[in-house]
């Protein structure tokens, strides 16, 4: 007799991904309970019942209840908070399946065939990587594999978090995808997904080949079987095409399509109020081209790059999809027109149907306009460096990078020489002249609407118009208020990558710190009876009173002593009370007034907004009154955990200095510039000068 013991492996979650989930479900609903509250108590004297139930599937195609408000309106999902603190759902997860009709077995058959075998131990997630990869147009991407990535240990899964909520908070909610193209630059941008691209590419391709069965003759070619012409473009792209009058023309007029490719070019589409369906780009396109290729029995030559290159990357290729027909591959050195006109010859009596060409902008599109009618070819589409990736002269950059959006990055860290011209300098230039652009076409009254568009002949007579009445003193005027308006607007983009930042790191921050943060906890409680946290009001950004957070470092009756205390000030300037041995903190408070611990409460001020990761420390209310019309400078901006004046000296530094560094940073503030603050902090807090 033998009995069989059940796999736990199946059904079980790492736990301290478990625990991460726990958390944060904890902290989410306490921290909204009143809203939870109140918007019980309203549905259930609205409705008759404050909360219903939907169902979904769970690990091993189980039903789970989902806990929602009942009906519509703000926050309505809250209650799956529940959901997540009971276990039934993770926080980042798979996409959840809706039962539609939980007694339809037929259905039940179907969602588990759908259902893959890897992701039975991986619960349903409120977020899921099937909407962050919308957002960031990377839909078609395996999301099944990048979920199982993110679950294999608790780091990696606070990091996928992390970009998760970063790509949502950069996101704009306001931006439509059902936009069938978009113009910048004055250049026509086809907005759709990587398989209609791909279907296009194989459709255009299939024609060719049907309306030449016959061998190559050079004398055939007619102007209704013109090679099809595609091409990509990015920020330096669109850069080159301002300053290339032979590449812009190209664009708009010789190719059939041009598809827009990377991060910078999608943010530009996204502040013009239009969202990319996807990323399309060459390197992403290539093996899902290759594979559908193979299947229609369609052929491909590889031209560019230098000598092996092309044929490095088509063996690679061929090994991984056997049936793939590469009809020829050709270096990119042909410059000669001997050479030139031997190499179409060659790619004609290949019988080819699609042409990738790697020569680099804008060579490659300028090559194919200049010989579309001599190649026999269904579509040609030039494809920058994408042989250097298939032949693995240049790596990729992963899939976590490029979901934030910063391959770039990786390919400036990849070619430094070659390519810090065109991030370093070229980058900050495209969005100068995509604002430009913008301030423009608010000028000229544009709208990028679907449904509301105004010629362009209307809006250039328009112009014209309003140009000739404008005298030389309005036109000064009007230029001042475009420049304030691109300086709002960068201001505002600014705010809005500082938020971003300060969720994403926060949360990190917060999650790795709960451990030790419910230690000190332990200690204080156990020193000196009285709360844990204390409390107190500060002047926030533009002297907005909130409630913030820190360790109590003293005894409790310290606010009644203060009053005796205040002829031992020793901070200069008379704004700010410091004693080096003040007696009201207790033994304790010293140790984590000395490490700054008691300031790591605050993190939960920065996630509520109240507060940034770098600003002016916030303010007493008290010290506010005191203040001169300069010092208020610092009211300006979020508050702070650190900046300037924290790591270089902080409590040494008189308060009128203080005022000066914080006036310095609101003027010089940049993701960067906090980023270089946070890391000066380190040493600042370890070396504790200043720090009583």
């Amino acid at each position: 007799m033998s009995t069989q013991t059940p796999l736990k492996k199946n059904t079980r979650i790492p736990s301290l991904i478990r625990s991460v989930d726990f958390c944060f479900a904890l902290v989410l609903i306490v921290a909204a309970s009143p809203v939870l509250i109140l918007k019980y108590l309203y549905r259930k004297c609205r409705y008759g019942t404050a909360i219903e139930h939907i169902f979904i599937y769970g690990m091993d195609n189980q039903p789970i209840a989902l806990y929602q408000f009942t009906g519509e309106g703000k926050y309505y999902q809250w209650p799956q908070l529940v959901n997540l603190l009971k276990g039934d759902v993770s926080l980042l997860g798979t996409e959840k399946r809706y039962i539609l009709s939980p007694d339809n077995k037929i259905e039940l058959q179907a969602t588990e065939q759908a259902s893959s075998h890897k992701l039975t131990t991986i619960r349903p997630g409120l977020l899921s990587f099937a909407l962050m990869h919308q957002q960031i147009g990377l839909s078609f991407e395996d999301q099944d594999l990048a979920i199982i990535n993110a679950h294999k240990n608790a780091f990696s899964y606070l990091l996928a978090l992390g970009r998760t909520g970063l790509i949502g908070a950069l996101s704009s909610k306001h931006s439509s995808q059902n936009v069938s193209s978009i113009k910048l630059f004055d250049i026509e941008l086809c907005n759709i997904t990587m398989t209609e691209m791909i279907d296009m590419i194989l459709s255009n391709a299939k024609h060719s080949a049907v309306q030449q069965p016959m061998p190559y003759h050079p004398n055939t070619s007619t102007q209704e079987e013109q090679m099809k012409q595609f091409a990509f473009v990015n920020a330096d792209c669109m850069n080159i095409s301002i300053q290339n009058s032979q590449y812009r023309h190209c664009l708009q007029n010789s190719c059939d399509r041009v598809f827009p490719d990377g991060s910078g070019v999608r943010i530009a589409s996204i502040s013009k109020g239009i969202s990319p369906k996807d990323n399309l780009n060459g390197t992403d396109m290539f093996p899902r081209l290759c594979e559908q290729a193979a299947h229609a029995g369609l052929s491909i030559f590889l031209l560019g790059a230098d000598k092996g290159i092309a044929a490095t990357a088509a063996n690679n290729m061929q090994r991984r999809y056997p049936k793939l027909i590469i009809a020829g591959t050709h270096h990119g050195f042909i410059s000669h027109p001997e050479t030139e006109h031997q190499v179409i010859e060659q790619i004609n009596h290949s019988g080819a149907s699609i042409l990738l060409v790697a020569m680099g902008a804008p060579k490659q599109e300028l090559w194919l306009a200049k010989h579309k009618h001599q190649l026999k070819v269904g579509v040609g589409i030039g494809v920058g460096g994408l042989f250097d990736f298939y032949a693995e002269k240049v790596k990729r950059a992963p899939l976590w990078v490029r979901q934030i959006g910063m391959e770039w990055v990786c390919r400036l860290n990849e070619e430094p020489q070659r390519m810090w011209k065109r991030y370093i300098l070229g980058n900050p230039l495209f969005i100068y002249r995509v604002l430009k652009e913008i301030q423009a076409e608010k000028r000229q009254g544009i709208i990028h609407s679907q449904h509301n568009k105004i010629p362009s002949q209307v809006v250039s007579h328009n112009l014209d118009t309003k140009k000739a009445r404008l005298t030389n003193i309005k036109s000064g005027n009007v230029a001042a208020i475009h420049r304030c308006s691109r300086q709002r607007l960068q201001r505002k983009l600014g705010s809005i990558i500082k938020r971003g930042f300060d969720i994403f790191a926060g949360s990190i921050l917060l999650i790795l710190l709960l451990p030790w943060l419910l230690l000190v906890a332990f200690i204080i409680r156990l020193e000196s009876p009285g709360a844990i946290l204390f409390s107190q009001q500060r002047a926030g950004k533009n002297n907005t009173p909130f409630t913030m957070w820190k360790f109590r470092s003293m005894y409790q009756d310290a606010e009644q002593r203060l009053a005796n205390l205040q002829a031992g000030n020793e901070m200069q300037g008379g704004v700010l009370f410091k004693m080096k041995q003040d007696p009201r903190i207790t033994r304790t408070g010293k140790l984590i007034r000395k490490a700054s611990i008691d300031e790591l409460p605050q993190l939960w001020n920065v996630i509520l907004g109240d507060m940034s990761l770098v600003g002016p420390r916030p303010a007493l209310p008290s010290e506010v009154t005191q203040y001169s019309m300069h010092d208020r400078k610092r009211l300006e901006v979020k508050p702070g955990i650190t900046c300037i004046w924290q790591v270089s000296g902080r409590s040494d530094i008189p308060f009128d200095q203080q005022v000066e560094l914080d006036v310095d940073y609101i003027y010089q503030q940049s993701l960067f510039t906090d980023i270089w603050i946070l890391v000066k902090t380190i040493p600042a807090v370890l070396l504790a000068k200043g720090a009583y």
